[in-house]
C-alpha cells in the first residue's frame, strides 16, 4: 500500500487495509513481495499529480520483476482522471475513485471486475468499518467528515471528494473509544473543513459539541487539523 497526499487520504488507506485484512490479505513491507499493490493517489496540485504518476509507473515495474499480479490505483487522481489514465496506463488493472475505495475487497474477489469504479463520491466510513491504524500505536487520525461544501474558485476538492458528509457524534465517539482501547493516547481530528463539522447533520451539531463528547474518551491529547475559523459561532 503506497499512500500519497494528505492525512485524509491516509485514513482511506487505513480503511482499505482493514477491508483487505478482513478478506484474509496480509500486508507486506516490500512491494517486490506483494501480489497486490495499491497506490492511493493525490491530485490536488501539479507536483502531487506528478508524484502520483511517477509512483504508479515505478510500482508497475513489480508486475515484471516481482510477485505482483494486480495493480490498483485509488484516490483523487483516479477520481479526476480515471478514463484518461485507463487509456494511458495499461499496466494498471483497476482504478477506484474516492467514493469506491471501500469496495476494493469485492473488486479483487470478483472474477470479472470492472477496470474503472468511479462513482460520484458519497461514501464515508463509520465506526464499524474495518480499519488499520498506520500511525505509531499511541496516535491515530480520526476523520470526522468527508467532502466540502465550499465552492472556492481555486480548489478542486469538492469535485474530487463531493459534498460534506459529517459523521454523527456517537459514531465518532465509538471509533475514538475503539482506538483508545487499542492503546491510542492522541487523536488527530481531520476533515476537509474541520470547523464546518455538523452543519449537514440533523440538529446541526457543531465542532465544540463533538469535542466535549470526545473529552469523555480515555485519551490525553486531541489535536485539530484543517480548521478554518470563519465558520466558528
Amino acid at each position: 500500500m503506497a499512500t500519497l497526499g494528505c492525512p485524509k487520504n491516509r485514513v482511506d488507506s487505513e480503511v482499505m487495509l482493514g477491508t483487505l485484512g478482513a478478506r484474509g490479505y496480509t500486508l507486506v513491507e516490500r512491494p517486490e513481495d506483494a501480489s497486490v499493490i495499491v497506490v492511493n493517489t493525490c491530485a490536488f496540485i501539479g507536483p502531487a499529480k506528478q508524484e502520483s504518476v511517477d509512483t504508479i509507473l515505478e510500482l508497475a515495474e513489480h508486475k515484471k520483476t516481482g510477485r505482483c499480479n494486480t495493480l490498483v490505483v485509488t484516490g483523487c487522481l483516479s477520481q479526476r482522471y480515471g478514463p484518461e489514465l485507463a487509456k494511458e496506463m495499461p499496466e494498471v488493472d483497476h482504478f477506484l475513485g474516492t467514493g469506491a475505495y471501500v469496495q476494493i475487497g469485492d473488486l479483487l474477489a470478483a472474477e470479472a471486475a470492472p477496470r474503472q469504479v468511479i462513482p460520484d463520491p458519497h461514501y464515508v466510513h463509520d465506526a464499524r468499518t474495518p480499519k488499520v491504524n498506520s500511525s505509531p500505536k499511541w496516535t491515530a487520525y480520526l476523520k470526522i467528515s468527508e467532502g466540502c461544501d465550499n465552492a472556492c474558485a481555486f480548489c478542486i476538492i469538492p469535485t474530487l471528494r463531493g459534498v460534506q458528509r459529517s459523521r454523527p457524534i456517537d459514531d465518532l465517539v465509538a471509533e475514538a473509544r475503539n482506538l483508545a482501547a487499542s492503546g491510542v493516547r492522541e487523536l488527530n481530528l481531520v476533515a476537509q473543513d474541520l470547523t464546518a463539522y455538523g452543519h449537514d447533520l440533523p440538529g446541526r451539531p457543531q465542532l465544540h459539541q463533538l469535542l466535549a463528547a470526545l473529552c469523555t474518551v480515555d485519551v490525553r491529547w486531541i489535536r485539530l487539523h484543517y480548521a478554518y475559523p470563519r465558520v466558528f459561532p
